[in-house]
C-alpha cells in the first residue's frame, strides 16, 4: 500500500512519534517540539554516516592541503562564495556551520548545511567555473580556503583524493542536505 510519503518522511514522523512517546512517558503530556530544529539534528545523525572529506585524508594530504591554504575566519553572515562569482577557491570548514543557498527570483533558498570537515567550493573550481550557490556562516566559521589553481595541484599530485572528493560529492547529493 503506497501511504504517499517518500522514506524520508516516514522517518520523519517516526522520529517525532517516538519523541512525542517519550515525552508522554515522562509527564503525561505532549511536549512542545521544534520540528525544525529535530530534523535537522536527525540529518546531522544520518551525515555521521557520510564522507567526512577532511578526516579521510592521511595526515599526509592533510598537511600537503593545509600548506597550500591560508585560514580564514568568518564572523556570522559573513559570506564565504557568492552566486554567480567565478570561482577562485575552494575551502574545508575546520570550525562552524554554513548553509549553501540559492537564489530564485530574490528569495532565498537553503539547499543544504555544512560544517567541520566539509569540502565546499569544488565544483565551482573546474577551469572557468562559476558559483551555482552562494555559502554564508551561519556560526562563526574557521577554513582552510585554496586557490583553484592550488587545489588543482593537490589532487593532481595526490591520486587517491579524487575517489574522496567523488565519494564526498555523491554523499552530499543522495544524502540529506
Amino acid at each position: 500500500m503506497n501511504t504517499g510519503r517518500s522514506a524520508d518522511d516516514a522517518d520523519r514522523g517516526d522520529v517525532l512519534d517516538w519523541l512525542r512517546e517519550q515525552g508522554k512517558q515522562r509527564d503525561g503530556r505532549v511536549p512542545a517540539f521544534d520540528v525544525e530544529e529535530i530534523l535537522r539534528l536527525v540529518g546531522a545523525a544520518r551525515d555521521a554516516d557520510t564522507v567526512n572529506f577532511w578526516a579521510a585524508l592521511s595526515p599526509a594530504e592533510q598537511e600537503a592541503f593545509a600548506s597550500t591554504a591560508r585560514e580564514q575566519l568568518f564572523t556570522v553572515g559573513g559570506m564565504l562564495m557568492r552566486q554567480g562569482d567565478r570561482a577562485q577557491n575552494v575551502m574545508v570548514i575546520r570550525r562552524g556551520r554554513v548553509k549553501v543557498c540559492v537564489d530564485e527570483n530574490g528569495r532565498e533558498r537553503v539547499i543544504a548545511e555544512r560544517g567541520p570537515g566539509d569540502l565546499i567550493g569544488e565544483h565551482g573550481a573546474m577551469p572557468g567555473g562559476i558559483r551555482s550557490a552562494s555559502v554564508v556562516a551561519v556560526e562563526a566559521v574557521v577554513a582552510l580556503v585554496v586557490r583553484t589553481e592550488d587545489y588543482a595541484a593537490f589532487i593532481g599530485e595526490h591520486p587517491g583524493v579524487p575517489d574522496l572528493v567523488k565519494q564526498h560529492v555523491y554523499d552530499r547529493l543522495t544524502g540529506p542536505t
